[in-house]
């Protein structure tokens, strides 16, 4: 047994490498192309050079987004991550990382829909670049797996135990029988559509621990073909102060 999960970890390991070069390529070269077209003086339309300005900025932080879930679980699985705690108006921050996925998602022809609380809440005590990086996981992950329907609804509630975060795709969703695993690291779908969309496998590790660190959890409701609801629940501060 010992051997065959070794020789398991082993593929997800190479899997993983596969992936992650293959997300590194594309928008290396997509940044690639748009800067000698401009180097090259072909685009002279103030208009294209800010489009093309656009496309290298967002593919930018597309790679960095990458590297950091790549830093980021190194030093989870050596014990050396540390979060920053201070606190944060989670709204501001919510609709700061979507103006910072704006441009990728117009430009794919995504809709995305926001619902902020019907009552002001109050400032909660997070490390603000996490859960920037873990809502834009969630949002990367529902642009990946979206299957053509380019809706994505975001939600930022007052929940029974403190606030909610919620994403909604209506892509391809995920089969019931893996949703225990997903959060697994390096784990992906073994099979359907899913599977076939490129990945690392570290998003949805990263989004777990992110929101654990935080003394809250996050959940997932999926049905194939119907698409997936994550919601990255966190405490209010009382709470929070005796989880941390």
């Amino acid at each position: 047994r010992t051997a065959l999960r070794e020789m398991k970890l082993s593929a997800m390991k190479n899997e993983f490498v596969s992936n992650v070069s293959h997300e590194l390529r594309t928008p290396l070269s997509s940044i690639r192309v748009f800067g000698e077209f401009m180097r090259r003086g072909r685009v002279e339309d103030p208009e294209k050079v800010r489009e093309y300005g656009s496309y290298i900025e967002t593919e930018s932080r597309r790679l960095t987004q990458l590297i950091n879930n790549i830093l980021d679980f190194s030093r989870i699985e050596s014990g050396h991550i540390a979060y920053n705690f201070e606190a944060t108006d989670l709204e501001e921050l919510l609709t700061g990382t979507l103006a910072t996925f704006s441009i990728r998602l117009r430009d794919k022809g995504f809709e995305v829909s926001y619902d902020g609380p019907d009552d002001p809440l109050p400032e909660i005590r997070v490390d603000a670049n996490a859960i920037d990086r873990a809502v834009a996981n969630l949002l990367d992950n529902a642009v990946k797996y979206s299957n053509g329907d380019r809706r994505i609804g975001v939600e930022l509630s007052r929940s029974e135990d403190g606030v909610a975060i919620t994403v909604t795709d209506h892509g391809i969703g995920i089969p019931h029988d893996e949703l225990e695993r997903i959060f697994e690291r390096f784990h992906r779908v073994s099979t359907g559509l899913v599977h076939d969309v490129k990945g690392s496998g570290l998003g949805l590790t990263l989004v777990k621990h992110i929101a654990e660190a935080h003394g809250g959890r996050v959940t997932v409701e999926s049905e194939p073909d119907k698409g997936s609801t994550f919601t990255i629940h966190l405490p209010i501060n009382d709470q929070q102060e005796e989880s941390l």
